[in-house]
């Protein structure tokens, strides 16, 4: 109950990010079972309220940046100096194109900023505002390009075009425009198709290895390990609880003839706090790598899916 004391109401907005903090709260100091009890009524209550906010997406909701206009024509002035020097002979075409480059990006960034303030300010329940910036669809790079600017595009070669989409989506785009945002988009559609079938024929292939291993032990019974040494002042205690959370310990832990942790037990906040106060010489974590459990056939899917999934986006890694 002392545990439960500790936690706070908190009175604002969680989005995505804070939400994943509170669950890793919520795991260290009540446990796995009852954290999943507590996601399934997030879970329910996320369902309802959803349902009833009833978000519905129209163009008049893509509310474009103020400043879009003055800084847009900044960077044209920018850009049309620097051609006038590389039209005398003071700048190197290379040179040229880096600059070119960065000063659109710069431009591009500043617009990206401004557009959550903008949406606070003008229209905080704005359902563009709400999908993206809550983590529940699309991301700040999806509405920076519908209603800031596109920006930079690479060529079918992966170079940068140095000819910046101006447009958004919502003012909607030049001929000119157009023809040098499809570059992308076709050279996406290529590559996935092409890959499409190697990725199935590898994760088949990863399938039918492990289909007849079936794993019923939950410990695999390995001693090897890597050992971990803490010294004084070598890393920020930030870094070093970030390095420690998450590992699985392969040994059991003394400090004198008190034993402070124990095999196979995985390490949370509470656990580092201990560590922390005793301060043990030597940890020894078992590293994926190193665990000699035979893997079985939902373990080979859960690889060979999302590498699939990444080997096809990877134009957008």
């Amino acid at each position: 109950m002392a545990e439960r004391a500790n936690l706070v109401f908190h009175n604002k907005v969680i989005d995505g990010t804070a939400i994943k903090r509170l669950i890793s709260r919520l795991i260290d100091h009540f446990g796995m079972a009852y954290t999943s009890h507590i996601l399934d009524q997030v879970k329910t209550l996320g369902f309802q309220q959803a349902t009833a906010t009833s978000i519905s997406l129209g163009i008049d909701d893509l509310l474009t940046i103020p400043s879009k206009g003055w800084l847009v024509q900044d960077a044209e002035q920018q850009s049309l100096i620097l051609e006038k020097h590389h039209r005398f002979g003071n700048v190197h075409a290379v040179e040229k194109l880096r600059q070119s480059i960065e000063i659109w990006y710069a431009t591009s960034e500043y617009l990206r900023q401004e557009m959550n303030p903008n949406f606070r300010m003008t229209d905080p329940l704005n359902p563009v505002h709400i999908m993206s910036f809550s983590g529940a669809r699309g991301n700040a790079s999806q509405v920076h390009q519908l209603v800031g600017m596109r920006g930079l595009m690479s060529d079918p070669q992966g170079q940068m075009i140095d000819l910046p989409i101006q447009s958004n989506l919502r003012e909607g785009l030049s001929l000119t425009e157009y023809i040098i945002s499809c570059y992308g988009a076709r050279k996406g559609v290529v590559d996935t198709a092409v890959r499409t079938s190697d990725a199935g024929y590898l994760t088949r292939r990863l399938v039918e290895v492990v289909q007849h291993i079936v794993v019923r032990r939950t410990d695999c019974g390995t001693t090897r390990g890597i050992s971990v040494s803490p010294q004084k002042g070598a890393l920020p205690e930030r870094i070093f609880i970030q390095t420690l959370i998450g590992r699985v310990l392969a040994d059991d832990i003394y400090m004198g003839p008190r034993c402070i942790a124990i095999r196979n037990q995985d390490i949370g906040l509470g656990l580092v706090d201990r560590f922390l106060t005793f301060e043990p010489s030597q940890y020894l974590f078992e590293p994926p790598l190193l665990v000699g459990v035979h893997l079985g056939f939902v373990d080979y899917v859960m690889v060979g899916v999302p590498l699939m999934a990444t080997w096809l986006n990877w134009e957008k890694l």
